[in-house]
Formats: structure tokens, C-alpha cells, sequence
């Protein structure tokens, strides 16, 4: 569940909204807060005028007696204001209050620190015995009109003190804080859900057909269609998807016409290679005896007997049919293979020996190109010598009126080959022989069929060179390829896989 995309995009934008709602709703608060205190400073800055003011006139009046009632009919009518105390300014002796219990006490600490250090201009929040108050302090200056009564050598007769509570607003901020915080849990609420509504139609439900689709592909409906009836990007998505399970439809048709066509071909070579076996068999005995009868015959001719070139002539026949009856018995019962790790350079050098004598009698020059550092390659020697002597072979007859070939021997990666070469070789470093003629080429139209048993465009031989060839080539877990144009030549490649150790240990195991 917690996987799900839908699920994953709500959390996520969830999440983001309730950082903001909760960003927004606390800094909301905290404004408010300030505006309302800040109310209630003004409010205190405005009555510790109006009182002082009053103050003062009650002393030029010097009606002094009347300023404790003053004082409590103040506070009696403000519900908010809560204490108004006068105070001496050297020693914090309260000696006017709207408590008269308070008179002839000391002023509150808070109040005394904050005169002393002269932070008296503006009114300040301070707390008291558990409770907040807006305070403000008024100084009562010793003006030329109070001389008369209080001389002239102090300069501060006095210190009003006044305290407006906080409670209301306390109050109305934990209300505001209520009903916020309500509003914002009801507001992510709705937004949640319509969030999940709208992921869940736009995102959740073209997913399902999609994976629905998915399904029904993985389990072989290949007819299976996405909807593309929406313009954004699951309608775009699901053209593509439909463009790409058309061509797999096709691929899967022709790969399925192929391999029965391949499945055909192999059932009629499987019953060929039967038939071949048993006449290979058949005719192999009476030859050996005709080649043996014919033998004694020209044993007993005179020397100089002219029917001695015809029974050369016949035992020559007879030694072509017997390589014919040897390479079908080959194609029809090809020989296990015995894998160890070999050098490819060792395997070319023995089997140039034996093309050597026939390359230099048609006048053709052999070149070889082999890089350093070649690794050793594990392979049947035996079989893959077998390999080089037919395409070298196959080489020189290309050219009988002289020419050059060209072999060469290098690793490359495997990124370097063609992707359908890539796939069938399981290696990620391919060794590759390479065998350039400068002969007359192959026709186009040919060229797909050189590798079938039988095909040949000589005049002599089986046709089961090549054929031979790619099946040991393959069982190497390898490939053969040919590049050819009429006229310039032909190219035919070795690619063999290049093993690890650790791959080619257990290779060996298996081996033996």
C-alpha cells in the first residue's frame, strides 16, 4: 500500500499543505497576539495619562485626601485595570494605592528594576504573582506650580505605577487559537479528501488499466489495448504502449513463423542426417573392398601398362567419394567436443601448414594480423582447426587466378559487434578471426543460403564446408558472419566468447 504512486503523491502534497496550514495558522496567531497586546499597552499608556493627569490637579487643588478614592473609583470602573500605586522614587515606598493595604509597602521588584533603569517611556508586559499585565510607569515631575508645596530640590516627586490585566486577552487569543486550529484541521481535512479523490481519478484508475493491460500481456493476450481517449500524458503514454505491443504482436507472429519454419527444417535435416548415416554406412564397406579390388588389379599391370591411368583414375574417384562419405557422416554424426583452454594463434599456425603448398602454387599470399596480448580461448582444437581449414580453403578456390588473403586475430567488446550478434554471444569480450580474400565474391542472392547443407557453387565438393563450420562455431557458443560484394571479395568472422576464469573453471568442470 504505503508503494502505491497514488498513495505516495497524496502523502507528499499532504504533507506540504500541512506544513503551510500549520506555518499560516501560527504565524496568524502570533499576530494577532501581538495586536491585542499592543492594544493593551495603549490602553495602559492611555489611562496612566489620563490618571496622571488627574493626579496632578488633585495635588494643585491640594485636595490630597481625595486621591485614595480617586484612585479606587478608577479601578472600580474599569474591569481591566487592576492596580494603580504611587511609589517614592528613591526607596520604591508606595505611598498612595488603589489597595490600601498596599500603602506604606514596597512596589512591586519588576517595577522598581524597570524604573531604575529608566525604561519607563513606554508601557511593557511584565507578570506578577502568576498573572500578566500591560504595566506603565509615570513619572511625576517636580514642576515650578508644586514648589510651593514640595520645594524645589527634588526633581521626581513621585512614580505612578498602573496595571491593566492580560486575562481578556489570554482569553480571546485561546479562543482565537480554537477556533484556528479547528478551521485548519476541518480545511486539510477537505483538502485531503478532495486530494485523494482527484489522485484518484487522474492518477489511480489509469494506472489500473494499465497494470490491468500489463496482465493480460504477460500472460500471452497480445490483443490487449490501452484506452487513449485522454490527452495528457497516460494518452500519450498509452499510444506508445499500444504502438509497442502492436509490433510485438507482429515480432511474435514472424518469430513464431520462423521457428516453425526452423522447427520444419530441422525435423527434415534430422531425417536426412538418418538417411545419410545409413548410406554413408552402406556405401562406405563396398568402397573400401572396390578400392582394395582395384588396388590388386593395378598391382599386377606391367609397368608401362596403359590401363594403369585408369585405375589411378579410379582409386582417385574413389578417395573423392570416400572424403564425400567422411564429411556426411560428419554432418550427420558430428563428433563430441572436447573443450580446454587453447591459443587461437597455435590452431591458425598448424593450419596454414597444410594451405601453404596450394596457396603458392595458385600464386596467393597470406597475411597475418594478430594482436597483442590474444587470450586463450576454450575450445576443441581438433574441431576448430577443422574450421579454419574449410574457410581457408574455401578462400584460396575463391581465387584461382592468384590474390591475397588476409587473417587477423583480435579481442574487441562486445559493444562493438551488431545487438543481434551481442544477444547470442554471452560474453562481454569477444574474440574475433577475420579471413579477407580478395577472391570473386558472393551474390547477393546467395548469400543467405552458403551455410545451408548441400548448398555449393563448385563444381567439386559437398557443400557441407560451411555448413559444418557454423554447427562447431555455435557449439562454441559462438558465431560465424560473412561480408561479401561481387567483385571486391569476401570477409568471413570467427566470434568466439572470451570466458572469465571463474566462467571458464566451471566450464571446465562441466567439460570433464
Amino acid at each position: 500500500m504505503f508503494n502505491s504512486v497514488k498513495v505516495n503523491i497524496a502523502v507528499t502534497a499532504l504533507m506540504i499543505i500541512a506544513v503551510i496550514m500549520i506555518l499560516s495558522t501560527v504565524r496568524d496567531i502570533r499576530a494577532t497576539e501581538q495586536k491585542l497586546l499592543a492594544v493593551q499597552k495603549e490602553k495602559a499608556t492611555l489611562l496612566s495619562d489620563s490618571i496622571s493627569h488627574n493626579l496632578v490637579i488633585l495635588m494643585l487643588k491640594n485636595q490630597w485626601q481625595d486621591l485614595q478614592s480617586f484612585m479606587e473609583d478608577q479601578v472600580k470602573e474599569s474591569k481591566e485595570l487592576k492596580g494603580i500605586r504611587v511609589f517614592l522614587p528613591e526607596s520604591g515606598l508606595i505611598v498612595a494605592s488603589s489597595e490600601p493595604q498596599d500603602t506604606g509597602g514596597r512596589i512591586h521588584e519588576k517595577d522598581m528594576q524597570i524604573f531604575t533603569k529608566r525604561e519607563d517611556a513606554d508601557a511593557f508586559l511584565t507578570e506578577k504573582e502568576g498573572q500578566g499585565f500591560a504595566s506603565k510607569l509615570t513619572i511625576i515631575l517636580n514642576q515650578p506650580v508644586c514648589h510651593k508645596c514640595h520645594g524645589s530640590e527634588k526633581e521626581i516627586l513621585g512614580v505612578l505605577a498602573l496595571d491593566v490585566s492580560l486575562a481578556s486577552v489570554n482569553r480571546t487569543v485561546q479562543e482565537f487559537k480554537r477556533e484556528h486550529y479547528t478551521d485548519a484541521i476541518v480545511a486539510f481535512l477537505i483538502m485531503a479528501g478532495g486530494i485523494l479523490f482527484v489522485v484518484s481519478m487522474l492518477i489511480d484508475r489509469p494506472i489500473k488499466k494499465m497494470i490491468t493491460a500489463f496482465r493480460k500481456i504477460e500472460n500471452g493476450d497480445l490483443s490487449a489495448r490501452m484506452e487513449e481517449d485522454s490527452g495528457n500524458e497516460f494518452g500519450l503514454m498509452a499510444k506508445s504502449f499500444n504502438s509497442m505491443v502492436t509490433s510485438l504482436e507482429k515480432t511474435k507472429k514472424h518469430v513464431e513463423s520462423y521457428h516453425l519454419e526452423q522447427m520444419q527444417k530441422a525435423a527434415r535435416l534430422a531425417s536426412l542426417g538418418e538417411i545419410i548415416s545409413g548410406i554413408a554406412h552402406e556405401i562406405k564397406n563396398p568402397l573400401t573392398g572396390i578400392s582394395c579390388a582395384v588396388q590388386i588389379i593395378q598391382s599386377e599391370m606391367k609397368e608401362g601398362d596403359s590401363n594403369r591411368e585408369i585405375t589411378a583414375e579410379i582409386l582417385n574417384q574413389i578417395k573423392r567419394l570416400d572424403r564425400i562419405v567422411k564429411d556426411l557422416l560428419n554432418y550427420a554424426r558430428p563428433k563430441p567436443l572436447s573443450f580446454i583452454p587453447y591459443s587461437m594463434q597455435d590452431i591458425l599456425e598448424k593450419s596454414l601448414l597444410f594451405v601453404y603448398p596450394e596457396a603458392n602454387r595458385q600464386h596467393i599470399s597470406i597475411t597475418t594480423l594478430i594482436a597483442k596480448d590474444i587470450p586463450e580461448v576454450l575450445m576443441d582444437p581438433d574441431q576448430m582447426q577443422q574450421v579454419f581449414l574449410n574457410l581457408m580453403i574455401n578462400a584460396v578456390q575463391a581465387m584461382p587466378a592468384g590474390g591475397g588473403l588476409t587473417i587477423s586475430i583480435r579481442v574487441a567488446d562486445a559493444r562493438e559487434i551488431g545487438a543481434d550478434i551481442k544477444n547470442r554471444i554471452e560474453s562481454d569480450t569477444i574474440l574475433i578471426v577475420s579471413f579477407k580474400d580478395t577472391g570473386e565474391g558472393i551474390e547477393a542472392e546467395h548469400r543467405d543460403s552458403i551455410f545451408d547443407p548441400f548448398f555449393t557453387r563448385k563444381t567439386k565438393g559437398t557443400g557441407l564446408g560451411l555448413s559444418i563450420s557454423q554447427r562447431i562455431v555455435q557449439e562454441h557458443g559462438g558465431e560465424i558472419t560473412v561480408i561479401s560484394e561481387v567483385g571486391s571479395g569476401s570477409i568471413f568472422s570467427i566470434l568466439l566468447p572470451v570466458m572469465q576464469s571463474g566462467k571458464k573453471n566451471a566450464a571446465l568442470s562441466g567439460a570433464i
